[in-house]
């Protein structure tokens, strides 16, 4: 293919200004717009339907990747928007409760606590254990967060955003390098992965939007054959993964790929393969620099991990089975109880080095098994057979590829496909599938999962005989602003955070006086934080934050947690639901008010109430709090 020239003049620059201002406009709209009532139904349509979305999705980016360079920028940028607005639409029109988010807004486990130690960061407190397990991200959503006025609607409609631009440019590159047949499933493949993570706080988002921009500049990097775009990307992909901890195996074979492809004659090429290893190691320390500045002292990166090679060492049992075995351990600080769980783990493969085989064995069956672990089994719908037929045909493609790398292997683009892939399969049983539903832990590599199926669409589209398949040779720009943009994202997860906490101001707070017996709460009312539930005899179309009671109760059943589940039935309207943490103490609290209790106002509010009591021991981590008296902060 002919190497387009390198535009330089400020049309181009206007058309990637153009394309930004067509995909802001799409996301606003497809995302909030409230009317007409069809863009609703897609909206949910997108969301969550299998069959239209992915009709959809690929028609429209085949047909778009197709057109001339410029416009094809601007459209991809547009449709991308438009689709991840909708599916994050769709979750707010709904009011859905799903693993990560309830009622289409209130974080949920994990996300709850990224989320409230993300506005901690705000108030000039250091994040907690578990949140400096992922110091870049949470510092992120805190800067986020201080952006948008601590607005949690804003904040994860900022996330998507991000994420619909950088799956926008690695599509562009795959098209690049591929043809639009492969971009179109590049981003079908992406979009089923994390569509269920848009609108939640979860680290996938941010992680596989890395991952997408890591991708992009190393195949940019393969198509000028420039090693500054090739570190580039490997630097940004290995934020990826400190974002969200994954296939780390990839990382020193991408090195040695990329000291193979400058080789002189016979000879490695160290000198470059010096530098794919520094931008390693300093996308690392900038990891360490984050949890050092923000993070709490003693913190302890990626320290979950233990959980999972206790489960690996105990023959490929799930990341629980540690605390099942040894309950006691619970009770540990957690710093203690991370260092205690490895020397368990380690005792347990002194003592049987086979269960750990055995337990490696089994993560790479459940790869290629017919369940939820599989590696794409965020490809399909309801129907198990459909999804099952579905992912025999990627398995198929992959496989094709694959041929098709090893045969023309000198190829870099196929030696960059068999590393990679080599990578992710070595690094399966330390980022067991057991651990995480539908392939999570490797949001970041999901990106090169995609890319890998859609280059065998390409050779089988190349073997058909009619024309209107065939790609012509299409010229994109090369100053899309991918490494602009990508620069600025990295430059703003790494300042941002520590100036949001050099930054921050205390609040000064007064307790208030509550009545004998009872505990006194002081937390954050920010709009864009809390739903609100109305009664079913309230005739108004239900979106966030307001939604019906019936639909309310329906969709927490979709909750994995059932204590969780009994308490949420209890409410009744009208209530506000709201999360937060009491400033004084750091603790959480999910508040469960009446909505007449709530202010008029949005502030700091003082609270006089109890946290719900509970036999069950499980409750209290969750924070329920019932007021009898809430009060603006004067």
């Amino acid at each position: 293919m002919k190497k387009p020239q390198f535009f330089q003049s400020s049309k181009d620059s206007l058309w990637v200004l153009g394309a930004f201002l067509a995909a802001c406009l799409m996301f606003l709209f497809t995302a909030y717009g409230r009317i007409p009532v069809e863009i609703r139904s897609l909206a949910a349509t997108i969301r969550f339907s299998f069959v239209s979305t992915s009709i959809l999705i690929l028609m429209v980016f085949f047909i778009i990747l197709r057109l001339p360079g410029r416009w094809s920028l601007l459209l991809v940028f547009a449709a991308s928007a438009a689709f991840f607005g909708l599916a994050l639409g769709g979750l707010w029109a709904s009011g859905q409760s799903e693993p990560y988010v309830v009622s289409g807004l209130i974080p949920y486990n994990d996300a709850a606590t990224y989320t409230i130690d993300a506005n901690r960061l705000l108030d000039g407190e250091r994040l907690s254990v578990m949140a400096s397990r992922r110091p870049f991200y949470t510092g992120t959503l805190g800067a986020i967060l201080g952006l948008t006025g601590r607005n949690l609607q804003d904040a994860t409609a900022v996330l998507v955003f991000l994420l619909a631009i950088s799956c926008a440019y690695l599509v562009l590159e795959v098209r690049r390098i591929r043809g639009s047949a492969a971009g179109a499933v590049t981003m079908w493949i992406m979009f089923l992965f994390v569509r269920r993570f848009t609108g939640t706080t979860m680290t996938e988002t941010l992680g596989l939007s890395l991952g997408a921009l890591g991708l992009a500049l190393i195949l940019l990097g393969i198509y000028r054959d420039k090693l500054f775009d090739l570190l580039a990307g490997l630097f940004v992909f290995t934020l990826a993964l400190n974002v969200r901890a994954g296939a780390f195996f990839v990382l020193p074979l991408i090195i040695l790929w990329i000291g193979w492809l400058f080789r002189r004659g016979k000879s490695f090429g160290w000198k470059e393969a010096g530098f794919a290893l520094g931008v390693v190691v300093i996308a690392f320390g900038l990891n360490s620099m984050i949890l050092k500045f923000i993070g709490v002292p003693g913190g302890m990166l990626f320290a979950n991990f233990s959980e999972s090679l206790y489960g690996l060492a105990a023959g490929g049992e799930r990341w629980a089975e540690v605390y099942i075995r040894y309950p006691e351990i619970m009770q540990l600080p957690e710093t203690l109880r991370y260092q205690e769980i490895y020397r368990l783990s380690f005792e347990l493969i002194l003592a049987d080095p086979m269960n750990l085989v055995r337990g490696m064995l089994h993560q790479w069956g459940l790869l290629f098994s017919d369940t939820w672990f599989s590696v794409y089994a965020y490809v399909g719908g309801e129907n198990l057979d459909g999804n099952r037929y579905v992912h025999w045909g990627l398995y198929g493609l992959c496989l094709l590829s694959l041929v098709q790398a090893v045969r023309n292997w000198r190829v870099p683009l196929n030696a960059f496909l068999l590393v990679t892939v080599f990578g992710i399969l070595i690094s399966v049983p330390f980022v067991p599938p057991g651990d995480a539903h539908k392939m999570r832990a490797f949001a970041a590599t999901i990106p090169m999962l995609a890319f890998l199926p859609a280059v065998g669409v390409t050779w089988l589209l190349g073997l058909l005989p009619w024309k209107r398949f065939k790609e012509s040779e299409v010229s994109l720009p090369e100053i899309t602003g991918l490494i602009s943009f990508s620069a600025i994202l990295v430059a703003f997860m790494v300042i941002a955070p520590i100036i949001a906490l050099k930054t921050a101001v205390p609040p000064i707070i007064t307790l208030p006086v509550c009545n004998a017996g009872e505990q006194p709460v002081t937390m954050h009312y920010a709009e864009g934080n809390a739903i609100r539930l109305i009664r079913e005899d309230v005739l108004q179309l239900d979106w966030l934050p307001e939604f019906h009671f019936g639909r309310y109760k329906i969709f927490i059943h979709n909750l994995p947690n059932d204590e969780t589940i009994q308490i949420l039935s209890q409410v009744e309207p009208p209530a506000t639901l709201l999360l937060g943490y009491d400033i004084p103490t750091g603790n959480k609290v999910w508040m469960l008010a009446r909505t007449d209790q709530m202010p008029d106002k949005y502030g700091i509010i003082q609270v006089c109430g109890n946290f719900l009591q509970s036999t069950d021991p499980n409750v209290p981590r969750y924070g329920f709090y019932i007021p009898r008296l809430i009060t603006i902060m004067p």
